[in-house]
């Protein structure tokens, strides 16, 4: 700490959290005394390639494809999603595919495994270690991206690009991604709140008109303000 806030010329932090979390858990703001600035993530606005997810899962069609896209660890919420899922009525189950997108050690996607396992919910999971797609295309292919961090997240970029690509959000309130969602445009609760999970997943199949309206206030703010153009500027700027 002490070097650092001794040699670097300035301290940039993704959002506001960040900035917070380093000041309450390191001394690193004490040594350093030039003054910092926070400088939101920018989703790189462009075009998405049209792939359709149920040719690559040969999933039916109907089928709403809800997904999560991060590395598969206790704290980002996978397990919290499997016991939502499994209060939802049977009929509704059937009308969802779940899949979990990203690596993660060997004990955790097993535990995650066994947990799916445990519920009797095999058919309605899959878990794919890695996926050669672009990040835009992903989240444009999901129904719903879910986000269940259970106790920090510095921003939220693959949340704030499916705002962009106009897929609606759960996510927990954590960390940086107060700082951009709202419930103008995601529905947001609480970490490990197992009973809105499953509630939420239940509304969006009653109401998929409200969240789809939620997508267009999304991305109007990533447009506008959390753009790659404006992060850019604002590097330059500093």
């Amino acid at each position: 700490n002490i070097l650092i806030g001794k040699y670097i010329n300035g301290l940039i932090f993704v959002s506001h959290a960040t900035r917070l979390t380093i000041k309450e858990n390191t001394k690193l703001l004490n040594y350093f005394k030039k003054g910092s600035i926070v400088i939101h993530n920018g989703v790189l606005l462009k075009k998405i390639r049209n792939k359709k997810f149920n040719k690559i899962f040969k999933i039916k069609k109907g089928i709403l494809k809800v997904g999560m896209l991060s590395r598969i660890e206790e704290y980002k919420g996978q397990l919290d999603l499997v016991d939502g899922f499994s209060n939802l009525p049977d009929k509704i189950k059937e009308k969802f595919k779940i899949f979990f997108v990203g690596s993660g050690s060997s004990k955790e996607v097993k535990y995650l495994r066994e947990k799916i396992k445990d519920h009797n919910l095999n058919r309605y999971f899959k878990i794919i270690k890695y996926l050669n797609l672009d990040s835009l295309t992903i989240l444009k292919n999901f129904d719903v991206l879910v986000s269940l961090t259970r106790n920090f997240e510095g921003f939220g970029y693959s949340v704030a690009e499916a705002l962009y690509v106009g897929t609606p959000v759960i996510s927990t309130r954590v960390g940086g991604m107060v700082e951009f969602l709202n419930d103008k445009n995601s529905k947001l609760i609480n970490p490990m709140d197992i009973k809105s999970i499953t509630k939420a997943l239940e509304d969006f199949t009653k109401q998929k008109h409200k969240w789809k309206q939620k997508t267009y206030s999304g991305k109007k703010l990533i447009i506008k303000k959390f753009n790659s153009e404006n992060m850019s500027k604002s590097f330059l700027k500093y």
